[in-house]
């Protein structure tokens, strides 16, 4: 497994290692070790927002985008996440900043290992999971 972190903003600053730490922890847990790749673009409101309108047809910037390209791939996916959308969102969960960044990293995670949010019963078992990692990763790491 091999995690590919590309840092291109120069908002906030990024705990790279934790990055990693918790994206290997929650990759090993949901498929397991393998010769694969994941890579995460970390980004700002403005590149978000051409991937956003280009690839999903919506005004705006976002908090993350993943892109699953499948768990039996060479690279599994591509998660580009906001710092500044996340900077912009975060008092309104009353999380820090970082608090926020982890909690939504774990969200991009999820989708690459193909979980989705658009039925209800799939966002409450979704989002259940996503507490879990968050609560005992995000401290400890």
């Amino acid at each position: 497994m091999k995690i590919n972190i590309f840092d291109n903003q120069e908002i906030e600053n990024i705990d790279i290692k934790k990055v990693e730490n918790i994206t290997k922890k929650v990759l090993l847990s949901e498929i397991g070790e393998g010769d694969y790749e994941l890579n995460i673009v970390i980004t700002d409101n403005e590149t978000i927002k051409e991937y956003n309108e280009k690839y999903r047809n919506k005004i705006g910037p976002t908090d993350v985008l993943s892109f699953e390209y499948g768990v039996n791939e060479d690279i599994i996916g591509e998660i580009i996440i906001s710092v500044e959308k996340i900077k912009e969102q975060a008092p309104e969960f009353n999380n820090t900043f970082e608090e926020e960044f982890f909690y939504i990293l774990i969200h991009g995670i999820l989708h690459i290992c193909g979980y989705d949010h658009l039925k209800e019963e799939e966002k409450k078992k979704m989002f259940k999971i996503q507490d879990e990692y968050y609560k005992n990763l995000f401290k400890t790491i």
